[in-house]
């Protein structure tokens, strides 16, 4: 501590004088002075400077009075009386008595001191110790700054005081609070393990008392001229972690005593207590988190809304863990893209929006994805395949998990962090958790999504059975009727021969016979076509034929009832159309109903487009009947081609139902849809190759 070495000095000068004083009246009065001012020096000698100060002033002033009396002649016996001999006795045991009460007096001021110290440090310890107990409110940064302001404020000669914590990594101690530092040195908030006094400390686990920096070894000086002379650094252990050091430093050389070096391990162990209380809380909320995470996904699984899940995922685990940026992507199964089905926050609605996608094995997401292993790093810059988002600028942390169930990839759930925050292992614990039962509840999902499909797929075969057995029906009833009437109408028609053979029938009444006959022949041919649509199909029937021919002869068929229903007609054939092998009076009926259906939407008149393609990828052709009318209406068109669906007052639906069952004999399929704008299209799709007969 710094000593004042003029004070000494002031007090002892003030002695002297009141010697002199009594010296120049002795010198002045010889015996008649009666030594009044000689007690004075020896009273303040021994307050100031103790018993023997006292005593050796009072025998100076005595042999200044012996000395002062013979230089003036006095008898010796006048000199040695028994004034001098009180003297001696008065004058002596007042320096030892004013001496031994300032003893006492000092002692007493010293415990004083000393019990005013030690109540300020248990006042200080109790405040730490409600703090501690306060831990979630106040905070570790409140405690531990609470820690070093009490160091300061305890160790008279501490001018600074900081704690130093070490980082996730154990190699750097990171400056977590300060006091009495007005610009703190970037040195102070950042330091490797090992290096400097507090590196040093926490290896060794041993307080530091550096009591000169000019001197000591232990302390390497670096280019600029340190700031203080004393450094005391004690190290932060709980149990046997170390955690970090608490240090305080003063400009003065010898500043910190034993005790002093006590008190900062002391607060050393309560800064230790802070930093277990923090991390258990954190550990504690996390779990928390952890479980809330957790538990919400599992409720998730009950849904099979698989977008609502994804999405709650993600906005759950930016909300609950503060992370920069989440995002899942899901596996497109032709192209092998990832495709970003859920982000979270706005920058997660704008890449939705953008329709946001990776090409195949691109980035950290294509390489977790072909791996099937998580990746995750604290320096993206370090990451020579990471591919920056620029809407995610400030991404500097990268945590990818495979969402997956052994290898089966479902999607990859990505996870993006900005500074100061970096990613843990405990990190990876959590997401891998919440990829694995997300990577459940999507295999529900898709579980459920497939049993969706076969119920659909089971309902549209059992709907196409119901069909079938109708149309088998109809055929029946058609071939029943077609058979009842073939017979009169083969009478008819003789009848109607044998007349026409008779003489003596006018000429009007023999063209009216002709008319008669011709119609006949026209109904036993139509009679005869229903017969042949519902007999058993032989292979030798289907022949090759050239479909743009057959809507050629459907034009030339309907050409004179179209132009009296106002309605156009456009034919746009592919020249390069193959010829494929077909029923042709069937195919013939299907194009023929298809018109006639399309001609029939029109009541006002409008246009026909049909268009033939090939399609060589598939070996198919492609037949195209477009019309303007009104479409269809939205409640028949998911049944539009069974029997007796219609929405025509006249109609029988049987005409779509006809010509489904002709395109389904021979291999092919066919739709119907609604135009955008009006109108509707029917396409039927015919294989260019024979096929099995159905």
């Amino acid at each position: 501590m710094k000593i004042n070495t003029q004070l000494p000095l002031a007090k002892w000068g003030g002695i002297i004088i009141l010697a002199s004083l009594h010296f120049i009246l002795l010198n002045i009065y010889g015996k008649n002075y009666e030594n009044e001012l000689s007690i004075f020096p020896v009273l303040v000698a021994g307050w100031f400077f103790g018993r023997r100060a006292g005593m050796v002033t009072a025998f100076i002033l005595l042999a200044g009075y012996v000395l002062i009396l013979y230089i003036k002649a006095e008898p010796w016996q006048s000199i040695f009386d028994a004034n001098f001999i009180l003297n001696l006795l008065i004058l002596s045991l007042s320096g030892i008595g004013t001496g031994w009460l300032k003893s006492i007096y000092k002692t007493q001021n010293i415990q004083d001191v000393e019990l005013k110290n030690r109540l300020r440090e248990a006042d200080a310890l109790a405040k730490i110790s409600i703090a501690l107990s306060q831990a979630e409110r106040v905070g570790l940064a409140g405690i531990l700054q609470l820690i070093v302001d009490s160091a300061k404020n305890l160790i008279p000669s501490a001018e600074q005081a900081v704690i130093h914590i070490l980082d996730e990594e154990k190699k750097y101690l990171v400056a977590q609070a300060a006091s009495g530092f007005q610009d703190a040195p970037e040195n102070r908030l950042r330091m490797q393990l090992g290096k400097g006094i507090a590196g040093q400390a926490i290896l060794s686990g041993e307080t530091i008392n550096i009591t000169d920096t000019n001197t000591d070894a232990r302390f390497l000086r670096a280019n600029n001229t340190p700031r203080f002379r004393s450094l005391l650094v004690t190290p932060i252990v709980g149990g046997e972690e170390k955690l970090g050091t608490i240090s305080v430093q003063s400009e003065l050389a010898n500043a910190f005593t034993q005790h002093e070096q006590e008190l900062l391990g002391a607060l050393g162990v309560q800064a230790a207590i802070a930093i277990e209380n923090a991390r258990l809380l954190e550990s504690t909320q996390q779990s928390l988190k952890e479980t809330n995470a957790l538990y919400r996904i599992n409720q998730g699984l009950v849904a099979f809304t698989v977008d609502e899940l994804l999405e709650d995922v993600v906005n759950l685990l930016k909300e609950n863990f503060g992370y920069y940026h989440v995002q899942v992507y899901i596996v497109e199964t032709q192209s092998k893209e990832f495709i970003l089905k859920a982000a979270s926050g706005e920058i997660g609605k704008e890449l939705l929006e953008q329709k946001h996608r990776l090409q195949a094995g691109a980035g950290i997401v294509g390489y977790v994805a072909e791996t099937l292993m998580p990746f995750f790093s604290n320096n993206v810059d370090e990451v020579v395949f990471f591919i920056r988002n620029p809407l995610l600028p400030d991404t500097k942390s990268v945590l990818t998990i495979p969402v997956k169930i052994d290898a089966h990839l479902f999607g990859i759930l990505d996870i993006q962090q900005a500074l100061p925050k970096n990613f843990s292992t405990r990190d990876l614990q959590v997401v891998s958790s919440v990829a694995d039962q997300l990577a459940f509840a999507l295999q529900k999902a898709e579980l459920y999504q497939s049993l969706q499909d076969a119920l659909q797929h089971e309902k549209s075969m059992r709907n196409q059975l119901i069909q079938s057995e109708r149309l088998a029906a109809v055929g029946r009833l058609l071939a029943s009727v077609s058979h009842e009437l073939n017979n009169p109408l083969q009478a008819i028609q003789n009848a109607l021969f044998l007349l026409k053979e008779e003489k003596g029938i006018s000429e009007q009444g023999k063209q009216d016979l002709n008319i008669v006959l011709a119609e006949s022949e026209r109904m036993a041919g139509l009679i005869e076509r229903l017969r042949e649509a519902y007999r058993p199909i032989r292979e030798e029937d289907y022949k090759e034929t050239q479909i743009n021919n057959l809507v050629n002869d459907t034009y030339a068929l309907l050409a004179t009832h179209l132009r009296h229903n106002q309605v156009e007609f456009e034919f746009i054939p592919d020249n390069q159309l193959p010829t494929i092998p077909v029923l042709t009076n069937q195919i013939k009926q299907a194009i023929l109903n298809l018109v006639i259906n399309a001609m029939e939407a029109m009541p006002t008149g409008g246009k026909i487009i049909i268009q033939t393609q090939h399609l060589p990828e598939s070996d198919e052709i492609l037949i195209s009947v477009t019309d303007t009318g009104k479409g269809i209406s939205a409640n028949i068109l998911p049944n539009i081609f069974e029997a007796f669906i219609t929405d025509k007052e006249t109609g029988t639906g049987l005409g779509l139902t006809i010509t489904y069952d002709i395109v389904t004999k021979h291999h092919g399929h066919i739709s119907a849809k609604n135009n955008y704008g009006a109108g509707a299209t029917f396409s039927v799709w015919l294989p260019t190759k024979r096929l099995e007969l159905v």
